[in-house]
């Protein structure tokens, strides 16, 4: 009766660590110019990445690019959030197709989405 005991509650313990399970990071592809146009810009000249994870937007620069905005639209919803010289976005984890774009202080625009 105690090794039955023992082993549901091994197998209830194992169900329940197999379930828990966190979320692995999205690489956005970004893009430089103006979402929808044709840009013909090599990625590897692309001097930021961007990845989704757990419903954040996380920015890495390889080179300064002074001020910058990053706005992030669920383009499913309409909803948007944005931030100014901040590498880091709490976003959503809700469905959808999301809009990042990052806009540096001379103008420059590097974009990408992903999908939920």
């Amino acid at each position: 009766m105690l090794l039955t005991l023992i082993f549901s509650l091994q197998s209830f313990a194992g169900t329940t660590e197999s379930n828990v399970q966190e979320e692995k990071p999205t690489d956005v592809a970004l893009q430089k110019g103006n979402p929808g146009k044709d840009n013909k810009y090599p990625r590897t000249l692309i001097p930021i990445t961007c990845v989704y994870v757990d419903g954040t937007v996380q920015l890495t620069m390889f080179e300064s690019l002074g001020e910058m905005e990053l706005i992030v639209t669920n383009q499913t919803t309409g909803e948007q959030w944005s931030t100014v010289n901040n590498w880091v976005l709490q976003t959503s984890t809700a469905a959808g197709v999301y809009l990042v774009e990052i806009v540096t202080g001379n103008g420059d625009t590097y974009w990408g989405t992903y999908i939920l």
